[in-house]
């Protein structure tokens, strides 16, 4: 995800902290200096081999960033790990009656790897949002929200996102990501999948999918297109934010998918530079290469820059 340093004081930490360690010894509980520097622009990014085992301990020299195709001097390059603040989106429509268990089942999993450090928010969703929790650290408490939620309703799933993505901006932490649990079906929303898209893409999270399909043969020919374009969506969100898309195919994929989006999520390469070239508001594409075979890197294409 490349975020056009929105908040400008938690990239200016991170920043910092990367300087400092470079210049002299750092206590691990001692505040870094700020700096706030508008030009600053963070790309995290998540490395796979082929299999999907993340790949850590990579070094900065191996990396290569360009925006608009020129080349970047990488000016900051971090892999702590460090807390995350989570918004997790769960559907509870009449189409998640017979998933809902499941979904319930990874949201539990998922929180389990959290740590104190971390906040977390909880939006369930049928015929409209319902912000069951905001932003918490007592991430133990959101368990029993979960299992209070019942299914039924139609399914506004684009509304729903869009209004994580503004609660999400109140995060504490410079990890961000939106987990959405869904079947990916909307048939109740006012924004469109387009406006979606883009406010995702300006956004400062990552979004991570994980779709509860329907089992084979339970859909008409319909029902099935409609199915299919809903995975399209949770999926184009994933890719256009730097996340990842997941389907809950099995009871024992439960622990494997929230495992993974728990390590993934913490353990990220963050990578900040100063645009070579003069900006002007607008979107701006990045791209980042890594020079190892073999290997798959998730990370934003895209960020929206925003000029003084």
């Amino acid at each position: 995800m490349a975020t056009r340093l929105s908040p400008l004081t938690l990239a200016a930490m991170l920043l910092c902290a990367g300087i400092s360690a470079a210049q002299a010894p750092v206590r691990r509980n001692a505040p870094a200096p700020l700096r706030v520097d508008v030009n600053l622009v963070l790309v995290p990014v998540t490395v796979t081999d082929r299999t999907g085992k993340i790949i850590s301990g990579l070094d900065r020299s191996r990396f290569k960033v360009l925006e608009e195709g020129v080349p970047q001097r990488i000016a900051s390059f971090s892999t702590e790990d460090l807390p995350a603040s989570i918004g997790l989106v769960l559907d509870v429509s009449g189409s998640m009656k017979q998933k809902l268990a499941t979904a319930r089942a990874f949201v539990r999993s998922l929180l389990g790897g959290t740590d104190s450090r971390d906040e977390a928010l909880v939006l369930t969703f049928a015929d409209r949002p319902d912000v069951r929790a905001d932003l918490t650290h007592d991430i133990d408490s959101l368990t029993g929200i979960l299992q209070s939620a019942r299914p039924g309703g139609w399914t506004a799933l684009v509304d729903s996102t869009y209004v994580t993505i503004d609660r999400m901006k109140a995060a504490r932490n410079s990890r961000r990501a939106l987990v959405i649990v869904s079947d990916g079906q909307d048939n109740h929303s006012r924004h469109t999948r387009h406006e979606l898209l883009s406010k995702a893409v300006e956004s400062d999270a990552q979004i991570y999918s994980v779709v509860t399909p329907e089992p084979p043969g339970n859909n008409k020919a319909i029902e099935l297109v409609e199915q299919n374009r809903a995975m399209v969506l949770l999926a184009d969100l994933a890719h256009s934010t730097g996340g990842l898309y997941f389907q809950l195919d099995s009871a024992a994929s439960i622990a494997a998918v929230a495992e993974k989006i728990s390590r993934t999520i913490h353990h990220q390469y963050l990578i900040g530079y100063y645009p070579v070239e003069p900006l002007h508001n607008g979107m701006r594409r990045i791209q980042v290469k890594l020079d190892m075979p073999d290997v798959r890197l998730y990370t934003r294409h895209r960020y929206y820059a925003m000029t003084p």
